[in-house]
């Protein structure tokens, strides 16, 4: 597959570029990427332009918008990739990955070269511009809509709960659908006061995922004060974002300093398996304590037991899907990990208050 040295040079070298890296084996066989949270999937339609089977470091710009760099070592491609805009057919083509610009991508890439190489690259198709065959636009201009309300309020939960892989889950949802203002003309001016805005609403769910109010307060002049400094935004999306896992890794340090080590490593376990668990004995195997032990451990801190706690959860990840998907109510029960409908139907109505049905009639 792929050896721990390329591995550590690929993933390291991400972290210190932001590069999106890609690693390919017999052409369309993905079998690693070093990416950022909100990187869109590697699109297979440009493939077919990275079918070089030498290792000489292929440098290719599709129209201005996208440009990709690839080599070969021994049986992978390495391909890094530098989207300006997500390549999508739902007409959205938010700003999703940090855009390096197409001198700066070119040495990035040479560089990763030499890394790994040890020699400076021989250099083809260095320039030249191909067609993507994709309609990009830039028109992005959305109105407020209740999903944009409703994956704000599910997203501010998660800087709440403090749960890193459930907050990039949810902000995966809000660059779609959330409710994006406008506060001027002024590129950088606007997308400083929609960071600060950002900002507050994620000191006040830190506040009430219990941060002391100074220490958030503190926190958020701190962030503010380095919005105003900085002099270039190119991507508001994962400027946002950073922003807001500053506030999840406060609010996580809080958290398990309240709670012992064994419940938030249950919780932690239960959102990263919630639709393949079958009972609490599998949690407690994990965990390596006795069933009854973490019951009752949970229920003393959670003040809830582990089973209404993952049913919860469940529930929430089937409100997602009843409102931003069109899937039928059998299908969301499966993707929610419930055994059957009629099971989904009982216990969503039993946390909502209406069938699954009638819930994405009043609110889908």
């Amino acid at each position: 597959m792929i050896d721990k040295y390329l591995e550590e040079i690929l993933n390291n070298f991400h972290r210190a570029t932001d590069l999106n890296l890609y690693v390919f084996k017999n052409q369309y066989d993905q079998i690693r990427k070093y990416t950022s949270p909100l990187a869109p999937n590697f699109p297979l339609s440009l493939l077919k332009e990275s079918d070089n089977t030498s290792n000489k470091l292929n440098l290719i710009l599709f129209n201005n918008q996208c440009a990709m760099g690839f080599f070969n070592i021994k049986d992978l491609k390495i391909i890094g990739l530098n989207l300006n805009f997500t390549i999508a057919n739902n007409k959205n083509y938010d700003r999703l990955a940090p855009l390096l610009g197409w001198n700066k991508f070119s040495q990035t890439m040479k560089c990763l070269y030499f890394m790994i190489f040890n020699n400076w690259p021989i250099i083809t198709k260095s320039s030249e511009t191909f067609p993507l065959g994709e309609n990009i636009s830039l028109d992005n201009k959305k109105k407020a809509s209740y999903k944009g309300y409703l994956i704000e309020t599910e997203l501010m939960k998660s800087v709440s709960k403090g749960n890193l892989d459930e907050y990039n889950y949810n902000f995966k949802k809000f660059v779609k659908y959330g409710n994006l203002g406008t506060f001027g003309d002024n590129k950088l001016r606007n997308s400083k006061d929609m960071a600060i805005a950002a900002t507050t609403l994620c000191t006040r769910a830190a506040v009430k995922g219990g941060v002391p109010v100074s220490e958030a307060f503190g926190l958020s002049d701190e962030i503010i004060k380095q919005i105003e400094k900085d002099t270039v935004i190119s991507n508001y999306y994962e400027y946002s974002r950073a922003i807001g896992e500053i506030f999840v890794a406060r609010v996580n340090r809080v958290k398990r300093n309240n709670i012992t080590s064994i419940v938030y490593r249950a919780q932690e376990y239960i959102f990263s398996n919630l639709t393949s668990i079958k009972n609490i004995s599998e949690i407690a195997a994990e965990l390596n304590v006795s069933t009854s032990y973490l019951q009752h451990l949970f229920k003393k801190e959670k003040n809830s037991s582990l089973v209404t706690y993952m049913n919860q959860e469940k529930v929430n990840l089937a409100v997602h899907e009843l409102i931003f998907t069109n899937k039928k109510v059998e299908e969301i029960a499966y993707d929610a990990g419930f055994s059957s409908t009629s099971l989904f139907s009982t216990t969503f109505k039993r946390f909502k208050g209406l069938s699954p049905l009638k819930y994405r009639k009043k609110f889908k």
